[in-house]
């Protein structure tokens, strides 16, 4: 049996501020908040490995709290990733390419899978997800009155970053 490295990473208070800088626009996200919210928008990087199924890549479970009045910056990933809101409405725009949505059916039914090309905005709700490609350049913001839960799951070739910045 083979057994392959997994990493587990906490991100500790003192090093959130180096980890938002990960996130295009989270310095600017210092809005006002409510309730229980993180004063700016958060990545806490759960788990990290490297997929024997996948050689040259890395995966990450991933955990975004965007505050109220929060947003993230336009930005793309250089590999896969998979995100759900967890908890909040998620208001997303998708400014280049093409992105699956998956959203609730009418009366919360079943989830109804769809292609949606941008420019365009989207609401995610909880249990909707998005999963987005290497070339869907796209950003987020709350404009509920109480915090966005994300958790994302991506897949990115070795050494690159979870998001690369786009100027719009």
């Amino acid at each position: 049996m083979t057994t392959r490295p997994v990493r587990f990473v906490r991100v500790a208070a003192g090093t959130v501020v180096a980890c938002s800088l990960l996130i295009p626009g989270a310095a600017a996200a210092r809005q006002p908040r409510g309730g229980d919210d993180p004063p700016e928008v958060t990545r806490e990087v759960l788990v990290q490995t490297a997929p024997g199924e996948a050689p040259g890549f890395e995966m990450y479970l991933v955990r975004v709290v965007i505050p109220s009045g929060g947003s993230i910056a336009a930005h793309y990933h250089p590999g896969t990733q998979i995100a759900q809101v967890q908890r909040g409405t998620l208001t997303y725009r998708i400014l280049e390419g093409t992105a699956t949505v998956l959203v609730r059916g009418e009366d919360g039914g079943d989830v109804v899978a769809e292609e949606v090309t941008g420019p365009t905005t989207v609401k995610l709700g909880p249990g909707e997800s998005v999963i987005e490609t290497p070339d869907l350049v796209h950003e987020a913001e709350n404009k509920g009155k109480k915090r966005i839960t994300i958790l994302l799951s991506t897949l990115l070739p070795t050494g690159e970053p979870l998001s690369i910045p786009v100027e719009s």
